[in-house]
This record gives structure tokens, sequence and C-alpha cells, in this order.
């Protein structure tokens, strides 16, 4: 009867250790790697761009590692080591986004949500009168 009760009030429990571990803020694999995850959108249309490769570098070691986004425009990059790192976004059509000094914590998570834009700025404009003004 008394392991009835112990099993009885562990079964009970069992949603509460849940609780708790929905609100810690590591990774749910268990690992204490940082992991840096978010959303690359066109800064003009808003629209997620997919297929942007994005290049991680540490700092310290100068390790890179590259990814790409998904159709969605997210990425996850999992599992890399805590310090300072450079990420750089790069896509066929886009300025290169390039973002320094970001500090990786032990067990921390960073969201990332980028606009990039496209090559083509004002600034790039064709219009003969133009041409024949810089003459």
């Amino acid at each position: 009867m008394n392991r009835f009760k112990i099993f009885v009030i562990l079964v009970a429990m069992l949603p509460l250790s849940n609780c708790v571990m929905a609100g810690s803020n590591t990774p749910s694999d268990g690992t204490k790697d940082p992991i840096l995850k978010g959303s690359v959108s066109d800064a003009f249309s808003r629209k997620p761009v997919k297929g942007v490769k994005i290049f991680i570098t540490s700092t310290r070691d100068r390790t890179e590692k590259a990814y790409t986004t998904d159709e969605f425009g997210n990425f996850m990059i999992p599992k890399f080591l805590p310090g300072e790192v450079t990420i750089v976004l790069e896509k066929k059509g886009y300025k290169t986004y390039r973002r320094e000094k970001i500090v990786l914590k032990e067990g921390t998570q960073l969201k990332f949500d980028i606009n990039i834009s496209n090559d083509d700025d004002d600034n790039n404009i064709f219009h003969p009168l133009l041409r024949m003004m810089e003459n």
C-alpha cells in the first residue's frame, strides 16, 4: 500500500515537473551550448527570404560555420562555442549584412529578426539626362 501512495504522488507531480522545465532557458536537448535563431526578411516587402547563406565566425579561434535559411526565411544555429562572434548574411541580389561583436553566453538563446535590402538602391537609377550631367 505504501508503494501505491508513492506512485500516486509521483504521477501527480509529473505535470509540475514539465512546467518547471518549460520555464528554463536551456535548450530542450539538455546541452548548454548557445543557440542562435531567427528569420530573414526583405527590407522593402517584409516577405521572408529563403536561401540566404549565414556565416558565423568565432572571434576567438576563427572557426566558421555556414547555414542557410529555409523556405520561410528561418534559421537555427545550434551548438556554437560561447564567446564573441560575427554573423554575415549573403544572397545574390541583396546587400551583404554583417554584424560583429555578438556575445554568446553558455546556456542562452539569441533571436534575430533581420531585414536585408536589395542591391538596387535609389542611387543606382539610370536616366540619360543624369548620365549627361555627370560629364
